[in-house]
């Protein structure tokens, strides 16, 4: 996969006057009329960097798990406020119910 930097053909260090003109350039070169999908990913790449989403080197679709532990006496703690949050009597039920 390309990243949006390689897409329109410049420098990751970039300033934002190249960075617009190689976007320009590769509009003309696939405009939307013709090339859908090009013209579409030439316009994401161009969002991309000018927002500053990418840091260089950084690849948005390689991510690693997170890695979360639980403490079993949290979950245990934690299930018995949400039963007493849940416990009905038949009465009440029906009260509700009807």
């Amino acid at each position: 996969m390309t990243t949006p930097h390689e897409l329109l053909g410049i420098a990751i260090n970039a300033n934002s006057k190249i960075v617009k003109a190689a976007y320009h350039e590769k509009l003309r070169e696939f405009p939307a009329h013709t090339h859908p999908t090009e013209f579409k990913a030439i316009r994401a790449a161009y969002e991309t960097i000018k927002k500053g989403i990418i840091s260089p080197g950084e690849n948005l679709f390689k991510s690693g798990p997170i890695g979360i532990s639980i403490e079993p006496e949290k979950i245990e703690e934690l299930r018995k406020k949400l039963m007493t949050h849940l416990e009905i009597s038949i009465e009440d039920l029906l009260k509700e119910t009807f």
